[in-house]
């Protein structure tokens, strides 16, 4: 398997006043948003992700959390959403706006409009709950025609706990965590000329007809000596499900924050291995790295993960994010306490029962 992408179908973007978000949300996510709601002209929710803020942003799956976080808070108040993001890079150099619209924010939104920062990264949140639970009017909370939010957080239950959830946004009540960010992935993003280049090179690697991958993640480790320690998970029960696979149907692939543990399965798996291109890199805590080939790496290993036909999880926002966006629930695996429990993208959080592509409350 892998992504065989199309570089000659190029992203037809119409002007932002030409489309109708309101029904492309709709057909995406094959929910009502709400017939009488309109969004506003001139008003806009950015998400933000920036050097100017000197803050951080957490990893992939922090920013895709508080991407559909601030996605909600947009149908919310009936503002457009945008995406401000250049930290470490811009992140309109690897993914693009899909056919859809255009959500890449522009400096000149500000000629004439009023603007505002609000920071809801980790507890810095805590005053704001009360706003989207219903409490108080969310609207009166963001009182200028730009409000740019930063979020490493999923509030999908706050915004549950709302009375009127059901009328305001009917399909955040009734589509699953995995359908949800499925869909907002394909409603916001496809790859950039650039990533699509990687990833048509990283195809060639593949020199069997199926992908068999595992995600490991060891936290705090020499790759990444700024991280949170994590508990050391079994690699032999990784190693003999690999053992028992047939090495003429399938390459390997192993996605890892730790170089040794890649090195293992390169030394075990010689003849199956395949890997992408770079240095092992944490988005938000780069290190020594170059910060933007490490974004490159981050995504080709992401997008492999979300093309294995079979993939073992940790407990890792990660890859639970690429095991939401796979075609397939087959052969997916959660990987914990030493053992691998076949799970689902729908039974996920069932094995790994606290948050985890957003810190606990």
């Amino acid at each position: 398997m892998g992504w065989n992408i199309d570089t000659t179908h190029p992203s037809t973007i119409k002007d932002q006043s030409d489309v109708d978000h309101k029904k492309i949300y709709e057909n995406v996510l094959g929910q009502s948003i709400a017939t009488t709601d309109i969004f506003r002209a001139g008003k806009f929710i950015v998400y933000e992700c920036s050097k100017a803020r000197k803050r951080v942003c957490g990893g992939w799956s922090d920013r895709i959390s508080g991407i559909l976080s601030t996605f909600v808070i947009s149908l919310l108040t009936k503002r457009r959403l945008l995406i401000k993001h250049d930290e470490p890079c811009p992140l309109e150099d690897y993914l693009i706006p899909a056919q859809h619209f255009d959500w890449i924010y522009n400096e000149t939104m500000l000629v004439n409009h009023t603007n505002s920062y609000h920071n809801f990264i980790d507890r810095s949140s805590e005053n704001f709950r009360q706003y989207m639970n219903g409490t108080r009017d969310i609207n009166s909370y963001f009182k200028q025609d730009v409000s740019f939010v930063q979020i490493n957080w999923d509030f999908t239950e706050e915004f549950r706990s709302r009375s009127h959830i059901g009328r305001e946004i009917g399909w955040l009540t009734k589509l699953h965590y995995a359908d949800m960010y499925k869909q907002l992935f394909t409603l916001l993003f496809q790859p950039s000329p650039l990533l699509r280049d990687a990833l048509n090179k990283q195809n060639l690697n593949h020199r069997r007809p199926k992908i068999a991958c595992a995600h490991v993640r060891i936290g705090r480790n020499p790759n990444m000596p700024s991280d949170h320690p994590r508990a050391n998970p079994s690699l032999e029960v990784l190693w003999k499900y690999f053992d028992k696979l047939n090495k003429d149907e399938y390459d390997f692939f192993i996605a890892s924050d730790a170089d040794h543990v890649k090195d293992v399965a390169k030394k075990r798996y010689s003849a199956n291995i395949i890997d992408t291109a770079g240095k092992i890199t944490h988005i938000d805590q780069p290190n020594k790295n170059d910060p933007r080939a490490g974004f490159l790496k981050a995504l080709l290993d992401f997008y492999t993960l979300v093309s294995c036909d079979s993939l073992i999880i940790p407990n890792s926002g990660f890859s639970i994010l690429a095991a939401y966006l796979r075609e397939s629930d087959s052969e997916l695996y959660c990987l914990r306490a030493g053992d691998l429990k076949p799970c689902s993208r729908y039974t996920i959080h069932n094995i790994f029962p606290t948050p985890i592509l957003a810190p606990a409350p």
